[in-house]
């Protein structure tokens, strides 16, 4: 018999932190995946290749193959995993700036849900009240102020009146109110709330089987305090945001301050604490409420660099293949009879959809969900012209942050190679998550990790550095993904 699926990214959450500050997902978790990669270091191309299987230089989704004209309607459903899933009724949730409508995202799902950029559902103060996103998926008014007064209507028929018309200036307001100097917690959440409970109600009115797709924001930068924050677990000051360095300021000039970097770690955890207790809780809803036997699997579409010695020192997921970026949580909860407890094999995200598929079908694992060697790659920088932030880059600097990088794990070998030269020998600790210790540089890359990859490493990057780039965003979307340190 079909099962229910969820499949929940937690945007950029890395292993270790995972492990620590995600006590209650990994003590409700019947399966824990110990040695999960992603297949690259950030949404776009990650995501892709967990729907297609294929890794960026096949799929040409990465840096330097997207730009303002891309679309996720380009790729056919039934070519996903979604294609293997004909039974079940399938519904996307997500906050993240490129998986969205404004990028072709819906046109994967049955039912698509956007909290990301335009919606301003990311700014709702109460989820029991209308959210503008509700309405605004209700109506088709071409006229603004027609928008308007149709969604004060709303809010006076609600049984939450007072609720959801605070919603409504909290849209229009908030961002004016969160960029006064004045230090205290921001009121509101990434999404988060506002997601679980529309994948609740989604759930209750959806015909089973179904497969839910989640994306949650809350982890990723800009850091800052919340109030829904466990405040408990630090001393980090309302003030504090992650945005008062910049990533290359952070990167290339090394400004990090002691101070910074244990805030930035601090609420990071803090972040990836209140992500687990609001997917814990979703997970328990769903449980009750639905007749089927539901799966939900728990993962991160990648990491995050910490600042920590075994990453170079470096912060946000740029430029880097470090396990603070490519070491991700894989958690199932509620998986069919056959699962073990604990795997410690090697797992690409590669093979997530024939993960999903198996759990939707009520199948155990198989020794097919396993590589000996699993591959990853990523693929220069994303921005055109405003790669850089406009900073000034001597050429070799540029070509070393724009680099190509391929990388194979082979048990506690990880080897890494770029466009730029460089070839690494890494150890891998089992007992350390998001840990990486070098071995030798120079090295020689075996030609059975090259073959794990279609086209050859400079060969493909030369080719699509010489591509046309349309980096015209809509005004809105540039703005929000500067907001998120992309461009």
């Amino acid at each position: 018999m079909s099962r229910n699926v969820a499949l929940v990214v937690l945007d950029t959450v890395r292993k270790d932190y995972f492990d620590e500050y995600a006590p209650r997902l990994r003590h409700a978790s019947d399966t824990s995946f110990e040695a999960c990669r992603a297949a690259s270091s950030w949404s776009v191309p990650s995501h892709t290749s967990i729907f297609t299987g294929e890794l960026p230089s096949e799929h040409g989704v990465h840096a330097e193959g997207f730009d303002s004209r891309f679309d996720f309607s380009e790729f056919d459903t039934a070519e996903t995993f979604l294609g293997d899933l004909p039974d079940h009724t399938t519904a996307g949730f997500s906050a993240n700036s490129y998986i969205n409508s404004h990028f072709g995202a819906d046109a994967l799902f049955g039912e698509f849900h956007d909290f990301s950029i335009g919606s301003h559902t990311a700014e709702t103060l109460f989820t029991e009240g209308v959210t503008v996103q509700e309405y605004m998926e209700s109506t088709d008014e071409p006229s603004a102020a027609k928008r308007y007064t149709g969604f004060l209507r709303e809010c006076l028929e609600h049984d939450r009146p007072v609720k959801s018309a605070a919603n409504g200036v909290w849209a229009l307001a908030g961002p004016k109110v969160k960029a006064l100097p004045v230090p205290v917690p921001e009121l509101v959440d990434d999404g988060a709330s506002v997601i679980t409970e529309t994948i609740e109600g989604t759930a209750d009115r959806t015909e089973e089987p179904w497969f839910f797709f989640a994306n949650y924001m809350d982890a990723h930068t800009p850091l800052r305090n919340l109030i829904q924050h466990d405040r408990s677990m630090h001393s980090v000051p309302d003030s504090w945001s992650s945005t008062e360095i910049d990533k290359w300021e952070l990167n290339k000039d090394g400004l990090a301050t002691e101070e910074y970097t244990r805030n930035y770690r601090d609420v990071y955890g803090a972040a990836i604490d209140y992500l687990d207790r609001t997917v814990a809780g979703m997970v328990e809803d769903l449980e009750a409420a639905t007749d089927r036997e539901t799966t939900v699997v728990v993962t991160a579409d990648h990491g995050h660099n910490l600042g920590y010695e075994a990453e170079d020192g470096l912060f946000h997921h740029t430029g880097s293949m470090s396990e603070g970026v490519m070491h991700v949580p894989l958690e199932i909860l509620n998986p069919p009879e056959g699962w073990p407890e604990t795997e410690t094999r090697l797992f690409s995200q590669l093979d997530l959809g024939e993960l999903v598929r198996r759990l939707a079908h009520d199948r155990p694992p198989g020794e097919a969900l396993f590589r000996d060697r699993v591959p990853a790659e990523t693929v220069g920088l994303l921005g055109g012209d405003n790669r850089t932030w406009g900073r000034e880059f001597s050429d070799e600097e540029f070509a070393w942050w724009n680099r190509m990088m391929r990388c194979v794990y082979e048990g506690t070998e990880k080897r890494q190679w770029n466009s730029v030269g460089e070839r690494f020998e890494y150890r891998l600790d089992p007992d350390r998550p998001s840990r990486q210790w070098p071995v030798d540089e120079g090295v020689e890359i075996p030609e059975a990790d090259r073959q794990l990859f279609g086209t050859a490493l400079r060969a493909y990057k030369r080719a699509v550095s010489e591509a046309e780039q349309d980096t015209d965003f809509d005004d809105e979307v540039a703005e929000h993904l500067e907001t998120l340190g992309y461009l």
